[in-house]
């Protein structure tokens, strides 16, 4: 059974300061782990109520679990309710281990650039789509919040542990890094050319800026594309436009 420290130190974790202290995260929910133990994620422990450790469709992942010498145990529900971040959880909860980043950030041909995104289900759907499209290497400007937010581990489904890297810079960190490596830079904007006419190169990095205020001045510099309007709608979501994006990228630009 989980022990009084071990409840207080999970519920901690809900807060910044001490994911980053502590280099560790909490994820709820079974499709959510599972997704993790598939990305070979570093689980310390997993917790269980015992409705759902004995539920037959958990038993798959308990075996799992065995197999791959995952630690679980039992927590009371009431425990469970006060470090979940959710209002009906399901009845498990996991204490993961954040691994530093585990690739030279320059050696990726492909980085997507997200400035000042402040709503962590956009940030996460973002993840989950740079997953899809296999990008490895993900920058967050100091204005976007925390990738590590709840909220933003959620809505990701596991993302975060596919990625190479997942770096926080600030603007001229960016722009240095940028400059320094020899990556074009490509920026969204409402006012920016069709993404058919902007011609791209074997490396480079696209920037997303908010839906309110789009990207950053620093990067203004650069060339903007847009993705043609067909409606009367004024913005798109701008994980939407993310996934739209980077399917025209990959799709039209190989490389």
């Amino acid at each position: 059974m989980i022990s009084k420290n071990k409840i207080k130190f999970l519920k901690s974790l809900s807060i910044k300061k001490y994911r980053n202290k502590y280099n560790t995260i909490i994820i709820e929910g079974r499709r959510l782990i599972e997704e993790s133990i598939n990305l070979r994620a570093d689980i310390q422990n997993i917790w269980f109520t015992k409705d759902e450790l004995d539920a037959i469709s958990n038993q798959n992942l308990i075996s799992s679990l065995k197999n791959l010498k995952v630690s679980y145990d039992l927590i009371e529900d009431k425990d469970l309710k006060y470090i979940s971040d959710t209002k009906n959880n399901q009845g498990m909860i996991a204490e993961v281990k954040l691994t530093p980043n585990k690739g030279n950030l320059s050696k990726t041909n492909h980085i997507v650039v997200l400035d000042s995104i402040s709503d962590p289900g956009n940030l996460g759907t973002i993840f989950r789509t740079c997953a899809w499209y296999g990008v490895k290497s993900v920058i967050v400007t100091e204005n976007t919040v925390d990738p590590y937010n709840l909220k933003c581990i959620r809505a990701a489904l596991g993302a975060h542990f596919y990625f190479k890297n997942i770096c926080k810079m600030n603007n001229q960190e960016i722009l240095d890094f940028i400059k320094e490596k020899k990556y074009q830079l490509i920026c969204t904007d409402l006012d920016g050319e069709c993404i058919d006419s902007i011609e791209v190169e074997k490396k480079w990095a696209v920037i997303f800026g908010s839906e309110s205020n789009g990207i950053n001045v620093d990067f203004k510099m650069f060339p903007k594309l847009s993705i043609q309007k067909l409606g009367n709608m004024e913005s798109l979501n701008v994980s939407v436009a993310c996934g739209i994006v980077l399917d025209q990228l990959f799709t039209k630009f190989k490389g």
